[in-house]
C-alpha cells in the first residue's frame, strides 16, 4: 500500500522481558488456522496441544466482516473448541478505541459491514450511514459491496473533517482465482482522492496484539503468523516474541530478506511446532535455520549492501520445512 496511514496508539499491556515459559499464544487464522473451509495440517493438534497445557489462546484477526461469534463458530468446527471472547478482532479493537476517544452513545459513520456494526452496537457506540445525523467519526472496514456512490460519500464525510478511522490496512486477500482487493486497498483509493489518512488498529499495529494479550493478563506472549508485514511486525512491535508458520503467505527466504522491524525470533513448520518450541524439546531443523537466519542477518545490519547469496548456503536453506 502506498498511503502512510497512522496507527492507533498501543494498548497498555504487561509483558516481560523474555525467560520463563510462554502463558499465551496469539494466532492469526488465514493461513495459519485454516485456508477457508479447511484445517491447516498440524493446526488442530498444536492448538489443542496448548489447551491441554492450559495455555491460554486467543485469535488475533484483521477481518473485520465477520463477529467474533461466527470466527469461533468456525474454529470450532474445525476441531478446536473455541469461545467468542478468545476471539479478538480489529473490529472489536477499532469499536473500543473510538469508545475511549468519543464515549459511550457516540455517532460514528459506518463504512463496513455485520462484523464491524456488530462491534459499535456491542461497545454502546451508535451508527450512522448520513451525514445529516452529525457523526462524529468515521469507522471504515472491509464492504465486499461497496459501490461508486458510497465510496463518494466516503470521500464527502472525510473532506468535512470527521476524524477517519479504520480497522486494518490489508491490501489483498486471497480469492479462489485471484488476489483480490483487501481494506486496504480502499484505504488507499480514498486517501489518494481526499489527501487525508485514516489512523488504523489492526495489525501491525501493536495495538490488536496488546489488547488480547491483556484480556488474558498475559506477561510472555507469543504472537504466531504467517505474514512478516502485520503479525510478525505487529508481535515486535507489541514487544512480543513472534514465530512465522510456514504454512501461508511468507516462507524462510522472505524472512532472511526482511528487515529489522518484520524479523521473526522463531521459524515453525506448522502449529506441530508449538509443543517442542514452549517445552524445549528437539527442535533440529528450526532452530538450525533460525541461527543461520540470525548469522545472516547480523552481517546484512554490518553491511547493507550485503550479498544474501555470499551470507548464506541458499541450498542448505529450505523454502519451507517438512514436519
Amino acid at each position: 500500500m502506498t498511503s502512510t496511514a497512522e496507527h492507533a496508539p498501543a494498548a497498555t499491556s504487561t509483558p516481560e522481558t523474555p525467560g520463563g515459559q510462554i502463558d499465551c499464544v496469539l494466532f492469526d487464522l488465514d493461513g495459519v488456522v485454516y485456508h477457508g473451509p479447511e484445517p491447516i495440517p498440524g493446526a488442530v493438534e498444536g492448538i489443542n496441544w496448548l489447551r491441554e497445557q492450559s495455555i491460554p489462546v486467543n485469535y488475533v484477526t484483521n477481518n473485520a466482516t465477520r463477529t467474533a461469534e461466527v470466527v469461533a463458530a468456525h474454529i470450532t468446527e474445525l476441531g478446536v473448541s473455541t469461545d467468542e471472547s478468545e476471539v479478538t478482532t480489529s473490529a472489536q479493537v477499532l469499536a473500543d478505541s473510538l469508545l475511549q476517544k468519543f464515549g459511550a452513545g457516540a455517532l460514528i459513520y459506518l463504512v463496513g459491514t455485520t462484523g464491524l456494526s456488530a462491534a459499535l452496537e456491542t461497545a454502546g457506540l451508535r451508527i450512522t450511514r448520513s451525514l445529516d445525523d452529525d457523526p462524529v467519526a468515521i469507522a471504515q472496514g472491509l464492504d465486499p459491496d461497496i459501490d461508486y456512490r458510497a465510496i463518494v460519500a466516503v470521500c464527502e464525510a472525510i473532506e468535512t473533517g470527521l476524524e477517519w478511522w479504520a480497522s486494518n490496512p490489508d491490501y489483498s486477500l486471497i480469492g479462489r482465482r485471484s488476489k483480490v482487493p483487501g481494506n486496504g486497498a480502499f484505504i488507499d483509493m480514498i486517501s489518494r482522492l481526499t489527501g487525508r489518512e485514516p489512523t488504523i488498529v489492526g495489525k501491525p499495529s501493536p495495538h490488536m496484539m496488546e489488547y488480547a494479550a491483556t484480556r488474558l493478563g498475559a506477561r510472555r506472549p507469543l504472537m504466531v503468523g504467517d505474514r512478516l508485514e502485520t503479525d510478525i511486525e505487529g508481535g515486535n512491535a507489541a514487544g512480543y516474541e513472534t514465530a512465522l508458520v510456514l504454512t501461508g503467505v511468507h516462507d524462510i527466504y522472505d524472512a532472511l530478506r526482511a528487515p529489522e522491524k518484520l524479523r521473526p525470533t522463531y521459524i515453525l513448520p506448522s502449529l506441530r511446532g508449538l509443543e517442542p518450541l514452549i517445552t524445549g524439546g528437539d527442535r533440529d531443523e528450526p532452530a538450525r535455520i533460525e541461527a543461520e537466519l540470525r548469522t545472516a542477518w547480523e552481517a546484512i545490519d554490518a553491511d547493507e549492501h550485503a550479498d544474501v547469496a555470499d551470507l548464506v548456503d541458499l541450498d542448505t536453506l529450505p523454502r519451507r520445512i517438512d514436519d
